[in-house]
């Protein structure tokens, strides 16, 4: 049999799954995430061979997430090599080389978490669509996950082909499919061996479960995306159910509750599931069901979230939201000059200028301090221009207890720094050279030594809640 005769069914199924998805548009440009799996390696290849035939042009996108060590690094070789093969541009993402510090025991969700927000990131920079390479037994294993775990009809819905910026072509296809595809071509493909560890829980279904699914009905997984399609279908009716149902029960007091009693549950579900997602709330089931018996009680109150409650009272049911707080603005730039500051974020802290004499009397007299003498810098080595900010693009940082320096963002990863509290964080800075940094203290080189004519103490107190 001819390469043609061998793919061509399978590429006409996915040209028509495409067309009638209406997933690419002519003039995309569409980025396909490769992680040099058979299922990946096929949409790749499908892609690059059809990329005419659709209007698109093609790059790719691999992320090495820095858990596998060298087989990590022999994926994206090998990915980067198609690439080169096909002539397709290819963006790779290194956790390691972002300073992303990998978990002790890194999980599907950390490195999903990971993945997506990179490709996020991606898809907004490049103005293109993301494929990912989902088959049809990966739709099949997002529904019994989602079954184990509770879900409604949205998430029985599974994966859609179209979600945002992310498109999955092989929705349509078996993973046996994708592999005979790949030999057909005669294309190698890499095989993660993560794949085999049943200490995942898609794992044990994709190795247990759905093999005893296609015993009982060899066509168990058309059954799956069967049903899936049916789910979504009848989940976008619910959502324009419940649209109506809250338009309909509106009035200045709120949501008559009389109007929501009397919509069927499903409807009245639909309804409340939008209510929370227009206050920022994640639509949780338990939230939903509290939602639904204070709709039925007729009085009450459901904290749903920390600055959101429900109350049901006169007759309506009430979005009490609370303002959030407007973020503190970082202070700026000051001279770090002797005296005590307080600063955005609840931060406070004293700088001292003394002598070396003190310094010992001070170490002598003070057993506590011991404890961080960091706090302590020989105020000679630093430049005369020290600034008291917050971090600022091209900050470098050495820590004392290693050699070099780094990016001050590559050692907020290191450190786990919440994203929240790094706009806020003080350093004492010359230049883009931090030399001090709240939680970790002064960098290496700068300790007091005998020569030592004046030291720089910091001291800070415990961080309030207080602003300024």
């Amino acid at each position: 049999m001819s390469i043609d005769a061998a793919v061509r069914p399978i590429e006409d199924k996915l040209l028509v799954f495409c067309r009638a998805e209406a997933l690419f548009c002519p003039g995309d440009t569409v980025i396909a995430a490769c992680s040099g799996g058979a299922d990946s390696v096929a949409m790749l290849l499908f892609l690059a061979r059809c990329r005419a035939a659709l209007g698109i042009t093609l790059k790719a996108a691999h992320v090495d997430h820095g858990i596998r060590g060298q087989a990590s690094r022999d994926d994206a070789a090998f990915v980067a090599g198609l690439c080169r093969q096909e002539g397709i541009e290819l963006f790779l993402y290194d956790a390691a080389a972002e300073g992303v510090a990998v978990p002790a025991h890194p999980g599907e969700d950390w490195a999903r978490r990971l993945r997506y927000g990179w490709f996020d990131a991606l898809a907004a920079q490049q103005g293109a669509k993301i494929a990912l390479a989902h088959t049809m037994n990966d739709q099949a294993e997002t529904l019994l996950f989602r079954l184990a775990r509770g879900s409604g009809v949205r998430g029985m819905g599974g994966m859609a082909p179209c979600r945002g910026a992310y498109r999955r072509p092989f929705l349509c296809l078996t993973r046996a499919e994708t592999e005979r595809y790949c030999q057909a071509l005669g294309q190698g493909y890499v095989q993660d061996a993560t794949n085999l560890d049943e200490t995942y829980a898609r794992n044990r279904l994709r190795r247990q479960a759905v093999p005893a699914l296609l015993e009982v009905n060899p066509a168990a997984l058309f059954a799956a995306d069967r049903f899936a399609r049916r789910m979504r279908e009848l989940d976008a009716w619910l959502r324009q159910q419940g649209r109506e149902l809250l338009a309909a029960a509106k009035d200045p007091g709120g949501f008559r509750l009389e109007t929501l009693r009397d919509a069927p549950a499903p409807v009245l579900e639909a309804a409340l599931l939008q209510l929370l997602a227009q206050n920022g709330c994640a639509p949780q089931e338990k939230r939903v069901q509290a939602l639904c018996g204070l709709v039925r009680s007729g009085g009450g109150c459901v904290q749903a979230a920390k600055r959101l409650r429900f109350l049901a009272a006169n007759g309506h049911l009430v979005c009490d939201v609370e303002p959030a707080m407007p973020a503190p603005r970082p202070a700026a730039p000051q001279p770090a000059l002797p005296g005590k500051y307080r600063l955005p974020g609840g931060y406070r802290l004293t700088l001292e200028i003394f002598p070396a004499e003190k310094y010992e009397k001070f170490i002598k007299n003070a057993p506590n301090f011991k404890k961080d003498l960091n706090s302590c810098a020989d105020y000679d080595k630093i430049g005369k221009n020290l600034l008291l900010r917050t971090r600022q693009p091209g900050d470098r940082y050495a820590p004392r207890s290693r050699c070099g320096h780094k990016s001050l963002k590559k050692y907020f990863n290191e450190q786990a720094v919440p994203l929240r509290e790094r706009a806020l964080l003080p350093l004492l800075a010359c230049g883009s050279e931090v030399v001090w940094l709240w939680g970790s203290g002064f960098a290496g080189g700068l300790a007091p030594e005998a020569g030592t004519r004046n030291v720089l103490l910091v001291q800070c107190p415990a961080k309030t809640d207080e602003e300024p």
